[in-house]
């Protein structure tokens, strides 16, 4: 199973080469995005005298991009090879769907830790978020939250059938993502429903640990239960990605 996984990891990360224009956007659309993000941080003077510390912020909204940006990837790329075929022919050949699925999400893991790399740098630079010495416990977390964006991006691609038919998903899970994991408004203010359906978020879980390291100033330990519950999160998508991944289609 291993080497299969892996065969379709190596024909992904190669697509992604030979796909120079795809490749480039996605690596301008971060460094874009985290421009304008600092440029309305700027125009806003008065957060700072209300005692806003941006750098705070920054890092949540940086999360935010690394789950939205790896979501959005993984699952148009998925459903394109599904119209072009290549989901069929790897059927034909044997491939079990466990594989597949392993495969796909190591193949797009590789750039969207290459995004989250470059994100953790804008952050660093552009708002002067001090990582060190916790850079070891924030990357692993981002890391772990682009996984499982990839993750939920494979398993939402099983529901559609063409790139026109993923677009109603993408604001399905990027706006309660965005409302429910605690960056915008916090969890506690919320009604008591909405503070359950938070647990179904795995930004949720991320921002938990980056808030406690860099924002509280506590240590990995403390928030070794979010990050636990992010990995759960990231196994319990394999499975309901195999399992939902159809052989005919």
């Amino acid at each position: 199973m291993i080497r299969r996984s892996h065969l379709i990891a190596v024909r992904i990360n190669r697509q992604f080469l030979r796909d120079r224009r795809f490749l480039g956007m996605s690596l301008l659309v971060p460094f874009l995005l985290m421009l304008l993000m600092k440029y309305i941080f700027d125009s806003l003077p008065g957060l700072v005298r209300l005692g806003v510390h941006i750098s705070d912020y920054a890092i949540m909204v940086a999360a935010y991009l690394v789950f939205f940006i790896a979501f959005v990837l993984s699952t148009i790329v998925l459903v394109r090879d599904r119209v072009i075929g290549t989901l069929s022919r790897m059927f034909v050949c044997g491939y079990r769907r466990r594989e597949i699925v392993l495969g796909y999400i190591a193949g797009y893991s590789t750039i969207a830790s290459i995004q989250t790399v470059e994100v953790l740098l804008l952050t660093r630079y552009l708002f002067d978020v001090r990582l060190l010495p916790d850079i070891a416990p924030v990357l692993l977390t981002m890391l772990s939250l682009a996984v499982v964006s990839v993750g939920l991006g494979v398993f939402i691609s099983n529901f559609a059938r063409n790139e026109g038919q993923i677009f109603p998903f993408i604001p399905l899970v990027s706006v309660p993502a965005a409302l429910l994991s605690g960056i915008a408004i916090p969890i506690d203010d919320l009604p008591l429903a909405l503070q359950w359906l938070s647990y179904l978020v795995p930004l949720r879980y991320a921002a938990d640990v980056l808030r406690e390291v860099l924002v509280e100033g506590g240590d990995f330990t403390g928030a070794l239960g979010p990050f636990l519950a992010l990995i759960a999160f990231g196994v319990v998508l394999v499975s309901l990605a195999s399992f939902t991944l159809k052989e005919r289609e």
